[in-house]
């Protein structure tokens, strides 16, 4: 199973051990590409008009852990060789990527944050108010609906205390959302110390003094339409949608065949979008499949197996 060591500080001892110092964290590939294909941003929205789209966003976002992330024999993940061979731009896109999604795992694991949105989502509504402003990447809604605000920041190398200081000072520009304080400022920072994946989180204190966004007049049945919007097109327009029951709970899913990778969602979920309600994470006996509390279902094949995995990827389909 692959593990991820992460350091968190400044979090409220009311959220328990696991936010206090250096710790390690064991994940599937299967919880891996929920999150990446998950955390909301805003490229998807102009993409997902159409079925095929959001297929192709999906895939691409996949593929992206795919090729670029290999299981270590102990279980830490590393840069694979397409990773390094790379040019400095590109490199800094999939760290970009990674910070997103490991972003998104942790909050989920460790914040009980299922729901995250990027703020470019919303621009075109909220130009006047995010046009110059130093804003954070994402706003999200916790298990309660207590908003949340989050900084993402990846980097291909050592961890950067400068950088995640930067990411501390953009959670603390959007002031409130719709009147209501947040209740985590979270900044992040997935970087790869020596070849290792790592992360770290801390929830800022304190006032930065900058200019501020004071008020998003965000709701969070905008966000979570928002959230839900490219996996329910998807399912809509597909083809071939299995319904399958796990645990007395029903998914609509979808198999993308050629990668070896399925993906559902709660027929709960679909049907009560207005007012959902986090599920129960169900966390499967069973290293391919894994299924959020947001009701999102992964499913992984063959080609995503721990043996598969430990291969750089160029191998991992002659072996």
């Amino acid at each position: 199973m692959p593990t991820i060591t992460y350091t968190a500080d400044g979090f409220p001892t009311a959220l328990g051990p696991t936010l206090v110092g250096t710790q390690t964290l064991g994940v599937s590939w299967a919880e891996i590409i929920w999150a990446a294909i998950s955390v909301g941003r805003g490229s998807l929205r102009h993409l997902t008009q159409y079925g095929v789209f959001s297929v192709f966003e999906i895939t691409y976002r996949a593929a992206l852990i795919y090729a670029n992330l290999r299981e270590g024999p102990s279980g830490t993940l590393s840069r694979s060789s397409a990773y390094d061979g790379l040019d400095p731009s590109e490199k800094g896109a999939i760290s970009y990527f990674l910070g997103m999604t490991l972003a998104k795992l942790f909050s989920h694991r460790l914040l009980s944050v299922p729901w995250l949105m990027h703020l470019d989502v919303y621009r075109q509504q909220l130009q006047l108010i995010l046009l110059g402003k130093s804003k954070p990447d994402f706003v999200g809604l916790n298990a309660t609906h207590d908003w949340i605000v989050l900084e993402a920041k990846g980097r291909t190398n050592e961890y950067e205390e400068s950088v995640l200081q930067s990411a501390k000072i953009q959670t603390q520009q959007l002031t409130t959302i719709q009147g209501i304080q947040p209740v985590l400022r979270v900044g992040s920072l997935a970087y790869f110390s020596a070849g290792n994946l790592q992360f770290a989180m801390r929830d800022p204190k304190g006032d930065s003094g900058r200019e501020k966004i004071k008020d998003l007049p965000l709701t969070k049945d905008a966000l979570l339409r928002a959230y839900y919007h490219p996996f329910q097109v998807w399912l809509r327009e597909a083809t071939e949608v299995q319904t399958i029951v796990i645990n007395g709970r029903g998914y609509r899913m979808v198999a993308l065949q050629e990668f070896d990778l399925s993906i559902g969602l709660s027929n709960e979920v679909a049907e009560q979008l207005s007012v959902v309600k986090p599920t129960k994470e169900q966390h499967a006996s069973k290293d391919n499949e894994f299924i959020g509390a947001d009701g999102v279902l992964v499913r992984l094949g063959s080609i995503w197996s721990p043996e598969k995995m430990r291969l750089e990827p160029q191998a991992r389909y002659r072996s």
